[in-house]
């Protein structure tokens, strides 16, 4: 059971964050602190007491304000935490984003804006999908390299048919090329859908410089929400990825 699994049932639900802060050396040490200068300083024990539990309060509403805001921070997409292909397709997604935004900077306020701004929304969740599904990616290339599969198959060409080990390496084989047919899907799928974007992407920008009609930019917007739904769908399917590494 991982650290944060045991401090989530120790605090019986409270947030890790918070539940650290409660029981933290640091905390204990303020409280301890502030119980002894206030006796020292000539205070009675009951004022000790009550600075130490006031101290101990606002140490918690501390870590309570910063747990919220660092989750209310966004999400923070590093492709450089990638190698390539994976690291690529969630380069180049950011760029269309980016492309995208700058575009939006020129066009006027009105509803075409308006729409715009909306489909720039989809294109970020675009970006989120496809970060997530690289991700998965790189996991699926990783379980297959830990797989020698050039030594399993040396290790069969050596051995009889009637050799019971052979369907330990058959089965060892078979996973292999299990995943590295998922790991080739996936990128190709990828692949074809980063395409798909930085086209409608392009599209859309080109509509809002040259102020098209607004039923022509909801039409590049239905064309980058097809993308997204399908990028949302492929991370879907990819949900067991971490079982198998």
């Amino acid at each position: 059971m991982s650290g944060s699994s045991l401090s989530r049932r120790a605090s019986g639900g409270v947030e890790p964050t918070v539940f650290l802060a409660v029981v933290s050396p640091i905390t204990v040490g303020l409280v301890a602190a502030v119980a002894a200068l206030t006796l020292f300083a000539g205070g009675h024990i009951v004022l000790a007491i009550i600075l130490g539990a006031l101290t101990w309060i606002g140490r918690v509403f501390l870590a309570r304000v910063i747990a919220r805001r660092v989750r209310a921070l966004p999400r923070r997409i590093d492709p450089f935490a990638l190698r390539e292909p994976w690291r690529f397709f969630v380069r180049d997604a950011i760029q269309a984003r980016n492309r995208f935004a700058d575009g939006l900077s020129d066009a006027v306020d009105g509803p075409l804006r308006d729409r715009l701004v909306e489909i720039g929304e989809r294109i970020d969740a675009g970006v989120e999908h496809c970060w997530e599904v690289a991700q998965k990616g790189q996991q699926l290339t990783d379980a297959r390299r830990k797989i020698d599969i050039d030594r399993l198959r040396r290790e069969l060409s050596g051995l009889s048919e009637e050799d019971p080990r052979r369907s330990s390496v058959d089965a060892q084989i078979a996973s292999h090329d299990r995943v590295e047919a998922r790991e080739v899907a996936t990128r190709e799928q990828l692949e074809q859908l980063d395409v798909r974007l930085d086209e409608a992407v392009v599209r859309a920008i080109e509509l809002g410089t040259r102020a098209g009609e607004i039923d022509e930019v909801s039409a590049a917007g239905e064309a980058v929400d097809a993308v997204v739904g399908e990028l949302e769908a492929l991370r879907a399917g990819l949900d067991d990825v971490q079982a198998i590494r």
